[in-house]
């Protein structure tokens, strides 16, 4: 039985689904096919991979086990930075596509704000007019670099993936992105469990108080804030638990208590020298 699913709008008129399938390190081959099975079965409609997490190809192979209609799937990849540029992204999305048996992405992101990405930008621009990419957007853009290309774009990035948990809320850029109509995804909204999240006694009280899991709690959260999460799992029951959060909504008052928890502490900085050295060198 599938889990309730709510869906936002993005600023070109598409539907995206409210909650997604986080595909960063879901294991081996033969683990990431199954992983993607398992969660399509279950009720994810939303698939979010990356060339850089080397699991395209077992993407496609997870989707193809699935009776679930291509048009009822929402897939997204990324463009490495390495793949920057008008020339390198028309080959990075044809290789993308490749791997994952489609024949149009739901949504196609530079992955990070190295190189030439207004190169990339103009490239992804003209595919989303050919229909071969039907949204397009970014990751990990701060404010600086998301206003320079909302300022020097035809067609304006539909999302801004980002890291986003209690611990690093993103209320400044997030303001930013409602005023220019960019949906906001959170990529580890678990931290990777890098950090206590779930031992808070601010998110333990709450999910005693709603009888819901922690991790449920901090779905719920982003998805009242308009935030689109991006959790991951391999465990099935898991997966099920964290689309169950659909039918309960956390008081005006709990929203502000989980405010109090922001401490800008982010698990990776994509706008600090020493942070972009390194993913450069990535």
């Amino acid at each position: 039985m599938e889990e309730r699913m709510d869906f936002r709008i993005l600023n070109n008129g598409s539907f995206i689904p409210s909650i997604g399938f986080g595909a960063y390190k879901t294991g081996t081959p033969e683990e990431s096919e199954l992983a993607i099975t398992n969660a399509i079965n279950v009720g994810y409609r939303l698939i979010d991979t990356a060339a850089f997490y080397d699991n395209e190809e077992s993407i496609g192979k997870g989707i193809k086990n699935t009776d679930v209609n291509r048009a009822d799937l929402f897939i997204t990849t990324k463009l490495w930075h390495r793949d920057a540029g008008y020339d390198s992204t028309l080959r990075a999305v044809e290789s993308s596509l490749k791997k994952l048996q489609l024949d149009y992405l739901d949504l196609y992101l530079i992955h990070q704000p190295i190189g030439d990405i207004y190169g990339s930008w103009k490239a992804m621009e003209e595919l989303y007019d050919q229909g071969v990419l039907r949204a397009i957007g970014v990751s990990n853009f701060y404010e600086d670099r998301l206003i320079d290309l909302l300022y020097h774009c035809n067609v304006k990035p539909a999302i801004n993936q980002i890291e986003c948990h209690p611990f690093n809320q993103r209320e400044e850029l997030h303001q930013l992105m409602r005023m220019h109509q960019v949906v906001a995804q959170s990529w580890s909204p678990f931290t990777r469990g890098k950090l206590p999240l779930f031992d808070h006694p601010i998110i333990k009280s709450l999910a005693e108080k709603y009888g819901k899991t922690p991790q449920q709690i901090v779905l719920r959260w982003n998805i009242q804030r308009g935030i689109i999460p991006l959790p991951k799992s391999n465990n099935v029951e898991h997966m099920k638990s964290n689309l169950d959060v659909f039918e309960f909504k956390l008081t005006n008052i709990d929203m502000d208590v989980m405010a109090l928890l922001n401490e800008d502490k982010a698990l990776e900085d994509h706008h600090a020298a020493s942070g972009l050295d390194r993913l450069i060198k990535l």
